[in-house]
């Protein structure tokens, strides 16, 4: 990957940022909506919000990313990232929170798909999951950093994470400008690509199994972020201090295993077999968390069910990109909203069965993941990594 050495350093530097600034504000947006007067289904909604506009317009994002070129699209992103967040530090009521959370939603989902069909761009084959496990390693290491900080900004001030957050995201904008030339060539930008998509018929082809595991592991991890919190409470009398410490252990976690680790486990076993143990890991850990009887344990079965995600992401990443012919971006933009289809209905669903009794989310989870993993088996057998699918362009 040396020639592509500073444009995927600037991505991680990129990424870094933005999920430092991210991770910033999530032990303090639900102590800011019950400060506003709102209460967990208020939460709920809003977490929602942000997802249904990542939903509607991550393939518009992708698709002009196929017409113009990565770097505009990004830098869209960036800038509406690093606004919407900063705008967050000055609300006052919390009709504004939802707005807020609805621009937001629908200029940062230019950011994530973007990034990756750079890498799509500038790589192939086990190089290309290399490249997914980087950005990875960026947006895991961000998560290890931004909730310990955030908890320390916020502790006294709910409004100073939002300006360190959109500050920080801001502060990527000059690396993109200066460093990150643009990926799409311009022998590539012609008819013929922009008008590949995928429509309903993917749900003929294997790819259309790969955008559904895509909702159903954001589906459980979005359940699980959702109402880990008070179940950490319930179980085992964690406060926002303590969570903000286990994600950020996640974090570290997720850092090296994408970082370091991906790119070998690709290169023996495969992007589908790593699908697969994904699935399996993640069911693992979701059952596991019903029976936690203290904190070391529930540390154990959170990093466990944190390690089947993080082999997931990047994973079913590559496969799409290297089974969509033509019009990555797109291909990438629906992707991306089918995970954010799963991040809109986690938290909802989870919070609702939350109150009806505190296991059935996880062992809901757990179910869906492990019915995954068994339906899945024989059409992810079908893909051929680092081959294309024709078909999905016709």
């Amino acid at each position: 990957m040396g020639k592509n050495f500073k444009p995927m350093a600037v991505l991680f530097i990129t990424l870094l940022l933005v999920m430092v600034g991210f991770g910033i504000v999530i032990p303090i947006f639900p102590f800011l909506i019950f400060d506003l007067g709102g209460g967990a289904t208020a939460l709920g909604f809003f977490m929602a919000s942000y997802s249904v506009m990542q939903f509607i317009c991550a393939p518009f994002w992708g698709r002009l990313s196929d017409r113009i070129g990565r770097r505009p699209i990004l830098l869209i992103g960036l800038v509406g990232y690093g606004t919407t967040f900063t705008l967050f530090g000055f609300v006052s009521e919390l009709w504004m929170m939802f707005a807020i959370r609805i621009l937001s939603g629908i200029l940062s989902s230019a950011t994530l798909p973007t990034a990756m069909a750079y890498i799509a761009d500038t790589t192939s084959g086990a190089e290309r999951s290399k490249g997914m496990g980087i950005l990875g390693a960026g947006m895991g290491l961000g998560m290890v950093i931004g909730p310990a900080l955030g908890g320390w900004l916020g502790s006294n001030n709910f409004a100073l994470p939002f300006f360190v957050a959109g500050g920080l995201a801001v502060l990527t904008v000059p690396f993109a400008i200066f460093f990150l030339p643009e990926s799409l060539k311009k022998h590539e930008n012609t008819k013929e690509r922009e008008k590949p998509r995928i429509t309903w018929e993917v749900v003929k082809n294997p790819l259309f199994m790969l955008f559904l595991i895509c909702f159903i592991f954001n589906f459980t991890s979005s359940m699980f972020q959702s109402i880990f919190a008070p179940y950490a409470a319930d179980k085992v009398g964690f406060g926002p201090k303590e969570i903000g410490i286990l994600f950020a252990v996640l974090g570290i976690v997720s850092a090296v295993l994408q970082g370091g680790l991906i790119g070998r486990l690709v290169n023996r076993f495969g992007d589908v077999k790593l699908v697969k143990a994904g699935l399996l890991i993640g069911s693992a850990g979701m059952l596991l968390l019903l029976m936690v009887p203290n904190v070391f344990w529930l540390y154990v079965t959170s990093a466990i069910f944190n390690i089947g995600w993080t082999l997931l992401g990047p994973t079913t990443s590559s496969l799409v990109t290297n089974n969509a012919s033509g019009g990555q971006g797109a291909a990438l933009g629906i992707m991306q909203s089918f995970n954010s289809f799963g991040r809109i209905f986690g938290p909802i669903v989870g919070g609702v069965l939350y109150d009806v009794q505190m296991n059935i989310p996880f062992s809901l989870g757990a179910m869906i993941m492990l019915l995954m993993f068994i339906l899945s088996g024989r059409q992810l057998s079908r893909l051929r990594e680092g081959k294309t699918l024709e078909s999905v362009s016709d």
